[in-house]
Order: C-alpha cells, then sequence, then structure tokens
C-alpha cells in the first residue's frame, strides 16, 4: 500500500510548515523613538539628561564612549517619556561622541551625538559660588545696592508691644479664678 510513503511526506510537510511561516513573517521593527540630550555640549565631568520619547519598553539603556556608565531611562512620574542621567567621562576626548540607544533589545534608527567641549568652556555646573543667605542682616550688600540691615526701631517696638500683649493674655488665662461674693457656689 501507499498510506506509508503519503503519511511521512504528510509528516514532513507539517514539520516544515512552522519553519516557513516563522521565515516569512516579518521580523519586528525597531520602535520610533527619540532621544533628546541636555546639555547637547558639555564639557567633561559634566551630568546630562537623557530624555527618550516613542519607547514602549518600561525600561531602556543609553550608552557612549563618552559616558562613565551607560545610563538607565526609566519613566518619570508625570510623564511617559523615559528619563536619565549620565555623567561625560573626565578623560572624554572633545568632540562628538556618538549614543546608542536600546529600546525593547532594539537599537533606536535615528543616531544621536554628544558633543564633549574642551575642559573650562560650555556651561558651568551650577552653582559656581556660595548661595548669599542668611538672616536679616546677616547677608552681603545685595544686588540691587540695598542691604540687609535688619528691624528698625518701629519694628522692634511693636515686637515688644505684641509680645507684652501674649504675655498677659497668657497670666490672665492661666490665674486662678475667685468666687464673686454674691455668688458662694450653693445653688
Amino acid at each position: 500500500m501507499r498510506t506509508r510513503p503519503i503519511t511521512k511526506r504528510a509528516a514532513g510537510i507539517l514539520a516544515v510548515l512552522p519553519l516557513v511561516a516563522a521565515a516569512s513573517a516579518p521580523a519586528p521593527t525597531a520602535p520610533l523613538t527619540t532621544l533628546t540630550l541636555h546639555p547637547a555640549h558639555a564639557p567633561p565631568g559634566t551630568e546630562v539628561e537623557l530624555r527618550l520619547t516613542g519607547c514602549p519598553a518600561a525600561v531602556a539603556q543609553a550608552a557612549s564612549p563618552a559616558f562613565v556608565v551607560p545610563a538607565t531611562l526609566a519613566p518619570a512620574p508625570d510623564s511617559p517619556d523615559l528619563h536619565g542621567e549620565a555623567r561625560l567621562r573626565t578623560g572624554a576626548s572633545p568632540g562628538p561622541h556618538g549614543v546608542t540607544v536600546t529600546c525593547e533589545g532594539h537599537r533606536a534608527a535615528r543616531p544621536v551625538t554628544v558633543t564633549v567641549t574642551a575642559p573650562g568652556t560650555g556651561p558651568a555646573p551650577s552653582p559656581t559660588a556660595p548661595v548669599s543667605a542668611g538672616g536679616g542682616g546677616a547677608s552681603g550688600p545685595r544686588g540691587d545696592g540695598v542691604t540687609g540691615t535688619g528691624p528698625g526701631l518701629r519694628q522692634a517696638v511693636v515686637g515688644l508691644l505684641l509680645a507684652a500683649t501674649a504675655g498677659l493674655a497668657v497670666c490672665l488665662r492661666t490665674r486662678p479664678r475667685r468666687p464673686r461674693p454674691d455668688q458662694d457656689g450653693t445653688p
């Protein structure tokens, strides 16, 4: 009988069919993503903020030869975009450096660069000096020429009067009450 060869052929076709279907299925495509860097031009040692839009994954990675370590991008509480930070290596050579973004195992389609500027150029890390702060007369002259001199005589007198009134109110409130002569306390 010829049933055995037909069965073998049918089994062979059924075994190959999933492979053919997998080969003809469209390959998964990388999601269309956009990476922005702030600042895009910075001296070595600066921290760069990264923002990735269009990545459906919960976490993505951004790597560059200019980064100390690859940056992990995660969702921010107030935005659907992925955010992260990366520090530029202190020994990074000046010039553009490519940034590779991996989202759901795929590389982002658009090339992005971070430009390392020469040390001493570009935005300075902030704050650059201590802040002029202090209470009342402790601060120095302000930029508008007004100096912090503290309260004047009028404010000091008003403050003392308010403190005396508050003290008198506390004394009267805590003083024990004596019954009046017309009230003996009996019904």
